[in-house]
């Protein structure tokens, strides 16, 4: 049956031309590394997790925080989503559309990962939900790569701001690995972390090459925009705890460091503000030469 003349019918953009020739050589280096280095959340072996003696409390507390970290890593992977449209769109060089193929995968793989740590803590009777575990999250993940805001942002500043909070998460990541007394959380941060890296490097890339063509009105709203989203969202309970409600506060505050005293891979919640502190002093140091300023934060500045 024909469609009707009169029906709207939704008009997609063309992706064609396709441009084969790689135009960035080290972009394409990534794509290669992903493709040697990938492993699969399956294939680790979390029965020491679950043949652990822990508290109930404490698997409880295990299982929040890591059902939490499955819902942060997920949260990239609209994003990513996003991203691969407009650079198909936009017609990007292939190898720009293959390292935000790889980001995506790897998010869901990280997102995969978290969630059978969760599942191995808890057990039969706090299984891993469709849901998140700590209600407070259910009100962030909106707030998640608001597209509002994304496009705003020219395509390779939006990438940029994007690798900025990879770089701090990889900060968080590694406090929390050395953190983790199990192997398998262990193993399961460490393979995280090697792909964190590659994301870093993508946008040390895509400073180097773009940031000098940025107009002064974009590098001010980059770093307003980096400085909005870790204030909005990602002080709410998945960066830190600092700007929740204190009721909220005080008991996600005292599940992970339950988590983090047992050595389940989680940080204190009086330590996170430092490491932040610290990664948001690198962000700067790394950025302040392509005439780029993140404002003061006054959670983190002023603690």
């Amino acid at each position: 049956m024909q469609p009707s003349l009169l029906e709207d019918i939704a008009q997609i953009p063309n992706p064609y031309p396709i441009v084969a020739q790689t135009q960035y050589p080290d972009i394409w280096g990534l794509c290669e590394q992903a493709r040697a280095l990938a492993w699969d959340p399956a294939a680790i072996d979390f029965s020491d997790l679950a043949a652990a003696d822990l508290p109930p409390e404490v698997r409880a507390a295990g299982a929040e925080w890591w059902s939490l970290r499955a819902w942060m890593e997920h949260g990239a992977t609209p994003y990513g989503a996003e991203r691969l449209r407009d650079a198909i769109y936009s017609h990007q060089p292939f190898e720009v559309k293959q390292h935000i193929t790889n980001f995506i995968a790897e998010e869901l793989r990280h997102h995969e990962a978290s969630f059978r740590i969760a599942r191995a803590i808890g057990g039969a009777s706090a299984d891993y939900q469709a849901t998140p575990r700590a209600d407070y999250f259910q009100a962030i993940i909106p707030r998640f790569h608001d597209e509002r805001e994304e496009r705003q942002m020219s395509f390779f500043g939006g990438l940029a701001v994007n690798t900025l909070f990879e770089q701090l998460s990889g900060e968080l990541l590694q406090a929390r690995y050395e953190n983790a007394q199990f192997p398998s959380i262990r193993e399961a941060c460490r393979l995280i972390l090697r792909d964190e890296a590659r994301h870093v490097q993508f946008g040390r890339l895509i400073m180097r090459r773009f940031f000098g063509e940025l107009g002064d009105q974009e590098k001010e709203m980059l770093g307003a925009k980096v400085s909005k989203k870790l204030r909005g969202s990602l002080l709410n309970g998945v960066y830190a705890v600092v700007n929740l409600p204190d009721d909220e506060r005080k008991r996600s505050g005292h599940n992970r460091a339950l988590a983090a005293q047992w050595g389940l891979g989680a940080t204190h919640p009086d330590e996170e503000i430092a490491i932040i502190r610290r990664g948001v002093n690198h962000i700067r140091a790394d950025v302040e030469p392509w005439g780029v300023s993140i404002p003061p934060i006054p959670e983190i500045d002023g603690a």
